[in-house]
């Protein structure tokens, strides 16, 4: 237990000092988001009644930094630490993987909840519904959050390089998260597009989020919210087989 706490003491000692990047950094992203978009599209409709594009653009774009910073997290953790060797000072200590695994995915988490509070107050002057359905807002921040921190550390262990890992944030992640119904309702896609949107588990995480300041949802939130969950398990089941394994880490 003693070690298991000391990682994530460490892990989130080393975003935590470098905040102007990891904090501040994406809510000035946020801003510009928010400048842009919610001044120019905040004529469009949101088709949810009562739903100015404002109430329904803020709560997207905390979560997306959300996802983005707790990936972000866990993957530049684990392969900067192979890239300089410290991983194996980890793995030496007298800590089971298990708890390797859950100290990384922890600190990736609670990165992601600290950026998320930071978008969050720094946007919500710009028309943020006041939160009506916590347990809905907390559930998906939590497994939001463990989905794409489980993706990061999966990535990170199978990545040798850093270029690889930026082609997987750019080609994978920001696509997903993009089209998960952020800046529009996923409802305006048809076909193909709409079928594509049904299995990005990011969207039931955004729409389900977005449930709890607005209480309206492009799909059904209990529906949501077991997708999320099975998905949850299954990310960071196969992260913790390759953690087990020591896949590229041991060897």
């Amino acid at each position: 237990m003693q070690g298991f706490l000391q990682l994530i003491k460490k892990e989130v000692y080393r975003f935590m000092s470098i905040w102007g990047q990891t904090v501040l950094g994406p809510l000035s992203s946020a801003l510009l988001y928010q400048f842009i978009f919610g001044k120019q599209l905040a004529s469009i409709s949101t088709d949810m009644p009562g739903v100015t594009y404002a109430e329904f653009l803020i709560p997207g774009l905390v979560m997306m930094q959300v996802l983005l910073n707790a990936f972000s997290n866990s993957s530049s953790s684990i392969i900067q630490s192979k890239y300089t060797g410290s991983i194996i000072y980890v793995l030496m200590a007298p800590i089971t993987p298990f708890s390797i695994y859950s100290a990384y995915l922890i600190a990736a988490i609670i990165r992601g909840l600290i950026v998320g509070i930071a978008v969050f107050l720094g946007i919500m002057w710009f028309g943020a519904n006041v939160p009506k359905c916590w347990i809905a807002i907390l559930y998906f921040l939590i497994f939001g959050a463990s989905i794409t921190a489980g993706l990061g550390l999966i990535v990170g262990i199978l990545c040798d390089k850093f270029d690889q890992l930026g082609g997987f944030q750019s080609f994978v992640m920001v696509p997903l998260i993009y089209l998960s119904g952020v800046f529009f309702n996923p409802h305006n896609f048809s076909g193909m597009w709409q079928l594509a949107t049904r299995l990005n588990p990011f969207m039931y995480i955004v729409d389900g989020f977005r449930y709890g300041f607005i209480q309206h949802s492009s799909y059904n939130v209990e529906f949501g919210a077991i997708f999320v969950f099975i998905f949850a398990l299954l990310i960071n089941g196969v992260g913790y087989l390759l953690m087990k394994k020591g896949i590229k880490i041991k060897h």
